[in-house]
């Protein structure tokens, strides 16, 4: 069993070797990175390249096309779909892992039957953590937002998931708002879930990937895709 680390940047060359020092750094070895430069308007690129190179458990994707976090999340987890022993777990790429033992904490838990977990994390700025228990017989598209921020979930849950539930009415992959597009339908589907509440993700409020400009739009699109996927539920 491994746990697959896949990272989506988006001008975050001031933070790709800080995530990279989180993955490099756990103490349980059973562990691969993906890093995927999403046409950053930066040298992320560039930095991908260099901190990959040489290093056999870390992947450098450059994409050619814009993609975005969660299409890029999926099309590569899909890629080991069909292994039911490959843990996924997203990272953005400026944020980082803030324990040693994450691996080994998330592994465990899939050694013992779960299906998709997830751990508290904490801000940079106040260690505010939102990551809460799921109860197993409650329908994950009415309960309230808890599974935030290290998600990991069974790659081969894919495969019984359509692309539709990834996408908008139009057939347009969403571009913001991924957490809960990405992990409801991995909750609909199984009730082997589990909150680990220990810390072992920092997210990163600074972020500079969205400009300051940019950002209240980007808030309402995020809106409006949680409304939409909540709304129409799972997807067969």
């Amino acid at each position: 069993m491994k746990l697959v680390f896949i990272s989506p940047c988006f001008n975050a060359k001031e933070n790709i070797s800080v995530l990279l020092d989180s993955i490099s750094s756990q103490k349980d070895s059973r562990w691969e990175s993906v890093l995927i430069d999403d046409i950053s308007e930066d040298s992320t690129a560039s930095e991908i390249l260099k901190l990959s190179k040489g290093h056999k458990k870390i992947t450098a994707i450059i994409n050619e096309q814009k993609k975005f976090a969660l299409r890029n999340i999926v099309e590569t987890a899909r890629s080991y779909q069909d292994d039911n022993d490959v843990i996924i777990a997203t990272v953005d790429g400026d944020d980082s892992l803030c324990n040693k033992d994450t691996v080994s904490i998330i592994l465990s838990e899939y050694e013992k039957g779960s299906d998709v977990v997830w751990t508290a994390h904490e801000w940079d700025i106040n260690g505010m953590n939102i990551s809460r228990d799921m109860p197993a017989h409650v329908d994950p598209y009415s309960w309230p937002w808890c599974t935030s921020h290290l998600r990991t979930f069974r790659a081969s849950m894919l495969k019984n998931i359509s692309d539709k539930n990834f996408q908008d009415t139009s057939g347009n992959w969403f571009k913001r708002g991924y957490d809960q597009a990405l992990m409801l339908p991995l909750l609909h589907l199984t009730d082997k879930r589990k909150d680990v509440d220990k810390v072992c993700y920092r997210y990163n409020i600074d972020s500079s990937s969205i400009p300051a400009d940019k950002r209240v739009w980007s808030e309402m699109e995020q809106i409006s895709t949680i409304n939409l996927v909540r709304a129409r539920g799972f997807l067969k």
